[in-house]
């Protein structure tokens, strides 16, 4: 085959590959693709000019990381308040060190020191947790760093156990709060009313129930500092719309056997918690 008879037949080649229905398919894609971006940056530039949503996009976010804190209590609201765009979240720890999670053999890894965590935060947030905020109740560097950033902090905020630190602190003074249900009736040894809800707002102090009450509180910080549309696309995003397949989430709710066997295992911890709460 001479080069003249190759080229052609390369030519022949190109041409047939050129009206494949791959080559077609590939097409296709490629302007599906380019059309789905721009529907996406044309509904981000509608959305953010929304009415009622509020796009400043420099909140500075602290939440605390102590050894034994509960792992859920921190990531669910971490989730929520993560996808603020243009947020900054420190995750404030004692040490550099890896800080283990309360039981589960998982550790997190701090992004700032106590020392180093900016002042003049939009949030304060603070965990729960078992044994591990016992121990942390009991610790004077910690109690201390709370209150400091508490007196200029926009929101002083908690998730479960995570309001007694703040009591401790002497921010709940005077002040609604809520707490896992475990410890509410330890609040007013720091001199706060307590208030069986999920997510409870005192001025600047929000303070949520146990565990998963960490997502509703986290909504609710979002809608307070973006709109409340902002805080529902999140919602959607996570689809969080809960149908869990036993009614028992409650002390209201859970039978007498279930209710009164979790609160006798906790017994000697609410012991202990209320022993550090004076």
């Amino acid at each position: 085959m001479d080069r003249r008879q190759f080229t052609k037949r390369a030519l022949a080649t190109a041409s047939l590959f050129a009206f494949s229905p791959l080559t077609k398919a590939i097409e296709n894609f490629a302007q599906r693709k380019e059309k789905a971006k721009a529907e996406s940056l044309a509904a981000h530039h509608a959305f953010m000019k929304a009415e009622g949503v509020q796009m400043r996009g420099n909140e500075k976010i602290a939440m605390l990381l102590y050894p034994g804190f509960y792992g859920p209590d921190l990531v669910n609201p971490h989730f929520i308040f993560n996808s603020l765009m243009g947020a900054e979240i420190y995750l404030i720890s004692p040490t550099e060190d890896l800080t283990p999670v309360d039981g589960s053999g998982i550790s997190m890894i701090p992004t700032h020191t106590l020392s180093k965590c900016p002042d003049d935060l939009d949030i304060l947030f603070i965990p729960g947790g078992a044994t591990g905020t016992l121990k942390a109740m009991e610790n004077k560097t910690l109690i201390e760093f709370i209150k400091n950033k508490g007196k200029t902090s926009k929101y002083i905020t908690s998730v479960c156990t995570g309001s007694l630190l703040l009591g401790k602190a002497g921010l709940l003074k005077g002040k609604s709060a809520t707490s896992h249900w475990s410890t509410l009736e330890l609040l007013p040894h720091f001199g706060a009313k307590s208030v069986k809800k999920r997510v409870v707002w005192d001025g600047n102090v929000v303070t949520g129930g146990g565990v998963t009450a960490g997502i509703d509180f986290g909504l609710e910080i979002v809608a307070a500092l973006r709109g409340q549309q902002y805080a529902e696309v999140i919602q959607l995003q996570a689809e969080y719309d809960p149908a869990p397949p036993f009614d028992a989430g409650s002390p209201d709710k859970a039978s007498a056997f279930v209710f009164d066997s979790t609160k006798a295992m906790f017994a000697p911890l609410i012991l202990e918690m209320e022993r550090a709460s004076s």
